[in-house]
């Protein structure tokens, strides 16, 4: 019982860390190589939002299962107190999620970016008033939730990694890949209504 528990532990943290080493590889590929604005066209961005959408929703599932798995493991919480306090964290998270794609945009919160989306000034307002990386916040609080309202270690543990990788992601990929798009703006933006001189 024990193994099949950690191997649900193990699953969950693989699929945290594939999903963000999957949309920093994919968006950095689209941007080298713009195959998938050729292959699909100028909407290419909405098709990938719903994969990315889709790839966390798939993280979400496994972070569920393994929470699940050791659900009251460590009672931190009369349970109605802990479910109060869960659900706060987990509604306060997705609301935080949605503001900011109501600040960025679907191109501008799915690396829209890499995919020749160039804005013409930074977002500073919205959530971005209190938070540099207010989707990350959002997803790692309701991560939190999650673990608090099923007071599961696993959940913690979970919560901790998602904010690490998140945190490395933003420091160490993203920054660095935004910096160069926007230092190379001739480049990075696409003429969508000319899409014919990217295939040639």
């Amino acid at each position: 019982m024990d193994k099949a528990i950690s191997s649900d532990l193990i699953i969950a943290f693989v699929a945290i860390v594939l999903h963000v080493v999957n949309y920093n590889v994919t968006a950095q590929f689209e941007y080298k190589t713009r195959y998938f604005t050729k292959l699909i066209g100028k909407n290419t961005i909405y098709y990938y939002a719903v994969y990315l959408v889709v790839s966390a929703l798939i993280r979400d599932h496994f972070i569920n299962v393994a929470v699940l798995s050791n659900k009251d493991s460590i009672i931190l919480f009369p349970t109605q107190i802990a479910h109060m306090i869960g659900d706060s964290c987990f509604i306060f998270g997705i609301l935080l999620n949605i503001w900011t794609l109501k600040a960025l945009g679907i191109k501008g919160m799915y690396n829209g970016d890499s995919f020749g989306h160039i804005m013409d000034s930074p977002v500073t307002g919205g959530p971005y008033q209190f938070f540099n990386d207010p989707q990350y916040v959002g997803t790692t609080i309701a991560a939190l939730g999650v673990a608090v309202r099923n007071q599961s270690i696993y959940g913690f543990l979970c919560t901790i990694l998602v904010g690490v990788v998140f945190y490395i992601s933003a420091t160490f990929f993203e920054t660095p890949h935004l910096k160069n798009i926007y230092s190379n703006r001739s480049y990075s933006k696409i003429n969508f209504k000319n899409l014919k001189s990217l295939k040639n």
